[in-house]
């Protein structure tokens, strides 16, 4: 009997290995199609209504590196870091371009780029992949679950093969939530370290891991480890930073992390906050009569960061130490999901954090077969709404601002209800056995 079931369990894991090697073979061909197909509509919009494949975000990231790389011979293209000026060296300012708000380390990563762009977003596609890996290792046998919401997913295709960027943090995610998962505390405080040197939004796990190393790895709230961990991950990122602000001074602590607390973006966006920061962008001249005080201070207070930043942290900090501490993948999903709702800014690429989280969490969701389809139906269902508005705002230039905002909340209401129910129908497999019995 011992032997017949050890052949059937040896036969399941080659089905596993050879389904995941044809599913990440896939990937790697349809992104590379979808590179190629991109590349010949951003060479000739004309054909597409004027329309490109690649998103802006690109352009910008791309031209950061070119300034990096060869810079201009005017001082004030160059680097403004104290080493650069100690040593003489000759190192481009990215933030020379405008709309350059990332880590210097991006442009970095992508440098191929300058030889073929091919080349440097290809980096983003090999992220993907090695969150596929990563994803199946962390999932145990659910492969075709990875494949189908991570690998083959038409939604990070799309994003990925288009030039954003957010593969690589989400790798780097990841990669913390695997290491803290093997118990390798080191390695997982690096590359949270670096998580949040990448972009500033990984420090809301703190409270999660915290949690998870004081309650289910038992090192307590304040033992030996907990400070290592945290020293680890503040040298990490005292390191990196040191470096990146002695070689780019200023303007990256101010591009890079300062500009986020104050950002007030009046283009068209998933958010709440949109149409308010719109309005309060194009004020009327009736704004300025004595009547319309009220108004006005309803506008000023929205346009404050604390009016997004008091419900959303304080909702992620709630997540991070209540919900459970045994299932840290759960937390950091329901973290990561409140942040990105309530966010001052939101678009579809932020879609892509939260996403990784969902194979790992899926097997512990007990939704029966009517509420999963509602859930699925209903958050396509107030994306596309949204889409539809933008798209008559943004192509066919129509004054729709309105209903834009009113399709924007409409999906967040959608998207709190939705977790909400996966708030409730999530249940370890010791909770399930205690509520069975």
């Amino acid at each position: 009997m011992s032997t017949k079931l050890t052949k059937q369990t040896s036969a399941s894991q080659r089905r596993n290995v050879i389904t995941h090697i044809i599913c990440i073979t896939l990937s790697a061909i349809i992104q590379l199609g979808l590179l190629l197909y991109a590349q010949h509509v951003d060479s000739h919009p004309e054909r597409y209504g004027g329309l490109k494949y690649t998103d802006v975000d690109w352009r910008v990231i791309s031209d950061g590196t070119r300034l990096i790389f060869d810079p201009d011979e005017d001082v004030e293209k160059i680097a403004k870091g104290w080493l650069v000026r100690t040593l003489g060296l000759k190192i481009g300012d990215p933030y020379e371009r405008s709309t350059f708000r990332y880590t210097p380390l991006l442009p970095l990563l992508i440098s191929p780029t300058l030889v073929h762009p091919l080349l440097g977003k290809s980096i983003l596609v090999i992220a993907s992949l090695l969150t596929s890996n990563l994803l199946l290792s962390l999932s145990g046998k659910a492969t075709w679950l990875v494949h189908s919401i991570w690998t083959l997913n038409p939604l990070i295709l799309n994003i990925n093969t288009r030039g954003s960027p957010e593969s690589i943090i989400c790798l780097l995610v990841v990669l913390t939530l695997y290491h803290l998962k093997r118990g390798n505390l080191k390695q997982a405080a690096v590359w949270l370290g670096i998580s949040a040197s990448w972009k500033i939004y990984p420090v809301i796990y703190v409270p999660a891991i915290w949690s998870y190393l004081a309650m289910t790895r038992g090192y307590g709230w304040f033992g030996k480890r907990i400070w290592i961990f945290g020293g680890v991950v503040g040298g990490t990122m005292v390191v990196i930073n040191g470096l990146l602000w002695s070689i780019w001074g200023r303007p990256f602590i101010h591009h890079t992390y300062l500009y986020h607390l104050t950002r007030l973006d009046h283009r068209h966006n998933f958010s709440p906050y949109f149409y308010p920061i719109y309005l309060s962008f194009f004020p009327s001249p009736a704004a300025q009569s004595p009547s319309t005080a009220i108004f006005g201070l309803m506008q000023r207070t929205l346009r404050h960061p604390l009016t997004s930043f008091l419900p959303q942290n304080t909702l992620v900090l709630l997540c991070g130490f209540a919900l459970h501490p045994t299932s840290l993948e759960f937390t950091m999903f329901v973290q990561t999901t409140v942040f990105v709702v309530f966010n001052k800014v939101c678009t579809s690429q932020y879609f892509m954090w939260f996403i990784p989280f969902l194979p790992l969490i899926i097997p512990q969701l007990h939704l029966s077969r009517t509420k999963t389809i509602t859930i699925i139906t209903l958050w396509i269902a107030g994306q596309a709404a949204w889409l539809g508005m933008a798209y008559q705002l943004e192509l066919l230039a129509r004054q729709v601002y309105l209903p834009v905002w009113m399709a924007g909340l409409g999906l967040f209401g959608i998207s709190i209800w939705v977790v909400g129910e996966i708030l409730d129908g999530y249940h370890t497999s010791g909770e399930s056995k205690s509520k069975s019995e």
